[in-house]
């Protein structure tokens, strides 16, 4: 009963999906993401690695860098769907469900079903939640929301029982959560291993340990497609505009006020704050319901510790993790910033209230792990108070009657288009365009005539007739490994002419047949074929994960004896 009620209540959170065709939010590139993913689909260029139109429709390798995994099952529902709009609906409401469901099913095995449902709901209706949802619109993050909690239910189960099963669980939510968000990963995952340690120090049972090393190769198998390019040919691309003035995070750190004591709803964006200067413009409240259930979940650590070590242990290491979470939002751990580089990625210090609205809500159910009166009444006045004080926060600030054509015609089109210049643009383009690509190529000198122009999302075919020498500029990027064949022989690809680093052929007099195709570099197919790998082996052992099966190979291979 008590998960039935809290899932009509988070489901409840999803009206505004039913309300209207779309809303507003800040990261309004969802749409046109997945289509660029199902272009490459219906390409066959799987995995999607360069879309075709971004980068001001002169192509750039995003899903090389930015993690795919949400807009591979997108594709799948558009698949079935046909429209993008209900299939980016699904893609956030999926994760949002699953949020609650994971961390029912985490919580579940603390604190009981009472507590289990408390925390799921706690989950749910998180200011930070609304925040990703309807404000920001973070995809990547919200997955990433829903991960957490498999992730941690998942290597749990396999402390309790060490088997194959559990084992493939675990490493296909941690390279799930890579795929999804690799920003979430990379500070969530030290977590895990702290988490590992703890788990291990109350058996020390060092079959857990290695059946966790043997989730973690299947993590890395199945995630190598997207991490080994992702790490290795990061100098390919300009990340630096990811990290610098307003993405710096120097100018995002939260201070108490805003973490604690600060109810205001806004839909602005996050700034650094000055006295006489402009008011920030979000919301980075932990909650005020939550504070108390993380308040109440100390006062259990202290009454369980006699009973339970155990169970007390674990609210205490989750309060610290919490602690030390609200610490880095805070202007006072720039030290730590400034000592671990790779941080700077995150851009925000306040993507640390992933952490803390994870545990937090974690740890509001588990007063009901005591036994004392009126425990139906409490529960039912903490859930009444969760709804009451953040269920407004539920909502879009403007709703959008709109379509898929209209989404891709027209200012909307150019608008998405606009929004996704900067992101990983190739280092061979010193700038970023002024404007939209106006044609896919442009014959700079000589007098020629282009036909048959065909392209995909990789690759351009196309004839020409030269009665005078003739360069032509691709609207196009250059990115290792563009290769330009004419005539059916490989030419030198010229890209170093123009600021763009758009791809150049030049062209002596007659009739030639030109093709450009982008091709994996040693690193990209390396990674394909590990992933390929992976898929293998989890395929294997999750059939060998069926005791019928396990029968059938131990009958055969005493047979083969």
């Amino acid at each position: 009963m008590y998960f039935l009620v809290g899932f009509i209540l988070t489901f409840s959170l999803l009206w505004p999906l039913f309300a209207a065709p779309y809303f507003t939010h800040h990261d309004d590139v969802q749409v046109i993401r997945l289509y660029e993913m199902d272009k490459c689909f219906k390409d066959y260029q799987i995995p999607c690695r360069w879309v075709p139109d971004l980068g001001g429709l002169y192509g750039y390798p995003i899903f090389n860098y930015y993690a795919p995994l949400p807009y591979y099952f997108g594709e799948l529902i558009y698949f079935v769907t046909h429209s993008l709009l209900i299939s980016v609906k699904v893609m956030f409401a999926v994760s949002f469900l699953g949020a609650y469901i994971f961390m029912y099913l985490l919580a579940l095995k603390f604190w009981g079903k009472m507590g289990g449902a408390l925390s799921a709901v706690f989950y749910s209706f998180a200011p930070y939640h609304a925040l990703d949802l309807y404000i920001r619109g973070a995809m990547g993050e919200m997955w990433a929301l829903m991960l957490f909690p498999l992730i941690f239910w998942a290597v749990t189960r396999l402390e309790e029982k060490v088997n194959i099963a559990n084992l493939l669980l675990f490493g296909v939510s941690v390279a799930a959560l890579i795929t999804s968000h690799n920003l979430s990963a990379m500070i969530f995952l030290p977590i895990i291993i702290l988490w590992i340690v703890l788990l291990f120090l109350k058996k020390k049972n060092k079959q857990f340990l290695w059946f966790c090393f043997g989730s973690a190769i299947v993590a890395i198998l199945l995630s190598a497609f997207y991490l080994l390019p992702a790490i290795f040919e990061k100098n390919l691309v300009h990340l630096e505009t990811t990290v610098g003035g307003y993405f710096s995070y120097t100018e995002h750190f939260k201070g108490i006020r805003k973490l604690f004591l600060d109810r205001s709803w806004e839909y602005g964006s996050s700034i650094r704050e000055v006295p006489g200067g402009e008011k920030d413009g979000l919301s980075y409240q932990i909650g005020w319901v939550h504070l108390l259930g993380w308040f109440l979940a100390g006062v259990t650590a202290k009454v369980l510790w006699k009973k339970n070590k155990w169970l007390s242990s674990i609210i205490i290491f989750c309060s610290l993790v919490t602690f030390l979470a609200v610490f880095m939002i805070h202007p006072r751990s720039e030290f730590i910033w400034k000592a671990i580089d790779p941080l700077k990625y995150l851009q925000f210090p306040w993507r640390f209230l992933l952490i803390v609205i994870f545990f937090v809500s974690l740890l509001s159910g588990s007063l009901f792990r005591l036994n004392f009166k009126h425990r139906n009444l409490l529960w039912g006045a903490s859930v009444f108070l969760v709804v009451v004080l953040n269920f407004s926060y539920f909502k879009p600030e403007k709703f959008i009657q709109t379509s898929d054509q209209k989404l891709l015609s027209g200012q909307d089109w150019d608008r998405q288009i606009k929004r996704s210049i900067f992101d990983y643009l190739p280092i061979y383009a010193k700038e970023p365009p002024a404007e939209l690509a106006k044609a896919r190529y442009e014959i700079l000198t000589g007098d020629s005539q282009v036909f048959d122009f065909h392209e995909g999302t990789n690759w351009i075919v196309l004839n020409v007739k030269t009665n005078s020498h003739t360069i032509i500029r691709l609207s196009q990027y250059y990115f290792p490994n563009w290769k330009i064949f004419i005539d059916g022989k490989e030419a030198e690809v010229e890209y170093k002419n123009n600021n763009l680093g758009l791809m150049t052929l030049i062209l002596g007099k007659g009739d030639h047949a030109i093709t450009a195709r982008l091709y994996d570099t040693p690193i990209r197919s390396l990674a394909n074929l590990i992933t390929l790998v992976g898929l293998a082996v989890s395929a294997i052992l999750f059939l060998i994960s069926f005791q019928r099966v396990r029968q059938w190979i131990s009958y055969y291979r005493k047979r083969m004896n």
